[in-house]
Parts: C-alpha cells; structure tokens; sequence
C-alpha cells in the first residue's frame, strides 16, 4: 500500500469537511505534507510553515479549534493529523537519534570548511528538521567560489570518503558557485528545502541565498528567520591559515586547468547517471546538482493525493509556480 494510501485507510472516519478559513485551510496543508514525512508538529513548527501570514497567537487559536472539533490530535506539546498519533513516540526517537549525528555533522562541516574556495556549508535533508533515521544519511549543501566549484567538489569528495571511515554517510548532493545562488525551481518542495536548511559556516552566504530566492516568500511567508538548529562553527586558527593559503596558492591558473579538468571528467560520467536513474539534475561550471530518482516529484505527487484525499482544492501553480512538475510517470 502506498504511503498515501495508508494514510487514507488511517484517516477513514475521521474526515471533515475543512473549513473555508484560509489560515484553517493552510494549517491542515502543512500538517498533510508533514505527514508525507510521517513528522509530528508544534505549533512553532506550523506559525513557520504555514502558507498565509498569521500571528502565532491566530496560529494557536485555529489549532485548539481544530483539536476540539476533533481534525487534529495533540500530545505532549506535538500535533497530528488523526489516526497518526503513533508519529508522536516515532518523532521523539528520530530525535534521539538526530542529536548524535548533529554532533558527527558539525564535526564534518568544520573539515569542509578549511577546504579552499569553500564559502558556505549548510545541512538538508532530515537532520535538518531532526527527523532522523539512523541510517540516512548527513545531506550537506554547499556554496562555493566562481571557477572553483568541481575543484572543491573532488576535496569534499575526500572528506565523504574520510566519514565512510568513521561509520557515516556524508552525501554532498547540490553545490552551487556564488554566480549561482538563485535556484530555478520554484515549488513548495523547493521552498521547504531552502527555508528549513541549517546553514553551519558561511553565514553572509546564507543571508545572500536567502535574499536572492525571495520568492519563498511567496509559499512560505512566515519562514525567513534562521531555523532552530543554527548554531555556525567558527573555524580555528590554523584551519583559517590553511584554507587561505591552500586558496592563495590554487587561485591562479593552476586552481583553474584542475577545476576544469575535474568538470570535465565528472559531468560526463555523471550525466551517463542521469540518463539511467533521471531525476532533478544540472551540471554545469556553476551548479552539481544530483537529485536524481524524481525524489522532489514523488513528495510533490504525494502532496497533491493527500490535499485531494481531504478535499482541499488547491489553486493552479499555487504548489509548482505555474509549471507541471508532477507531469513525469513515477513508479510507487
């Protein structure tokens, strides 16, 4: 049975009709696509999410409501959809759980950081909402200088292959150069990924990644601060020594003909990948982008079942900006 699916047959005889109100409207979809990812919710979590602007006092209000008439259950300061209560012990373990890695996580990212031409490290995924299984794996986005970024890309590469050692899976899957901080994908997926991101170093990147994809603001209007989990490193002395001279030293024509002999040699066998397993790909001098196996657009396709499911009608372009992500055949 799929996962939407089980979640119908949990539902059945708990359905409601929803209310017309827009912010009652909004909290049940943030509470529908958190269920995608079977997460549990506090009512901070949704006065960030939600998907109309709202005072967390109002945000509060719509929840007790909602908890008396019987369309959302509430435990230990943590909301769920009904029939879902068993998500409330599942979340607090995959937090258990998420502590342990956000130790190994930072540990990572001050290695990542003395790396040369490396200007940002943020962590994604499901550490970055804590939620956590033990074998998933320390997704990390990174920002990189112009004209360096499959060079950095081959010594992070180095690094993953260091954490194997050490029992964990470090997964390096979109960089991005500082020419390229703008992302062309605007859904509700994508803007769920860059609000709930932890940025660990680079701080003045963050803020410029931030402000030039303003257009989260459009499906999150209340997500702009920084999440809950930031707490930057601050690399050390002679980490800071390294990175400037391995950077003085590789900054000239040499870090150059190595960046694009590494391109070179990487998009070719990595388009050879994209071609087997498809998915939201880009390789190009400014962007390593490799999410492949439609991931996006199965949690999209998923989201769209689920409000279907509830009887929410959602305006056209409202979760994909007009575009049609979900128009690709996905197998379960």
């Amino acid at each position: 049975m799929s996962s939407a699916a089980s979640v119908a047959a949990q539902a059945s005889g708990n359905d409601r009709p929803f209310s017309s109100s827009r912010l009652e409207q909004s909290i049940l979809e943030t509470f529908i696509y958190a269920d995608i990812f079977s997460y549990p919710l506090t009512a901070d979590e949704v006065t960030r999410y939600v998907t109309v602007p709202a005072a967390a006092s109002d945000v509060q209000r719509t929840l007790d409501n909602n908890l008396s008439s019987g369309k959302l259950v509430e435990c230990g300061g943590y909301f769920v959809l009904p029939g879902r209560e068993d998500l409330i012990p599942l979340r607090a373990r995959r937090e258990r759980v998420a502590r342990g890695k956000w130790a190994r996580a930072r540990r990572y990212t001050h290695w990542l950081a003395a790396l040369p031409f490396v200007r940002m490290v943020a962590i994604t995924g499901t550490l970055a909402v804590n939620n956590a299984e033990p074998k998933d794996d320390i997704d990390v986005f990174v920002v990189t200088e112009p004209e360096r970024l499959w060079l950095c890309r081959a010594l992070v590469i180095a690094v993953v292959r260091m954490a194997r050692l050490g029992g964990d899976e470090l997964c390096p899957n979109y960089f991005v150069s500082e020419r390229q901080l703008f992302f062309h994908e605007h859904n509700y997926f994508s803007a769920r990924e860059v609000a709930q991101m932890v940025p660990l170093y680079g701080m003045d990147t963050y803020r410029r990644v931030r402000a030039g994809n303003a257009w989260v603001d459009c499906f999150l209007p209340q997500a702009d601060g920084l999440p809950p989990e930031c707490r930057p490193i601050r690399p050390g002395f002679m980490a800071s020594n390294c990175k400037r001279a391995s950077e003085w030293l590789l900054n000239g024509r040499l870090g150059a003909a190595l960046d694009r002999r590494e391109m070179q040699r990487k998009v070719r066998q990595l388009n050879r990948e994209a071609e087997q397993r498809g998915g939201s790909v880009e390789f190009t001098a400014d962007v390593c982008k490799g999410h492949f196996d439609h991931h996006d657009n199965w949690i999209l396709r998923r989201f769209q079942e689920r409000l279907t499911h509830y009887g929410l009608t959602v305006p056209t372009g409202a979760y994909t900006n007009g575009s049609d992500p979900l128009g690709d055949t996905l197998d379960g």
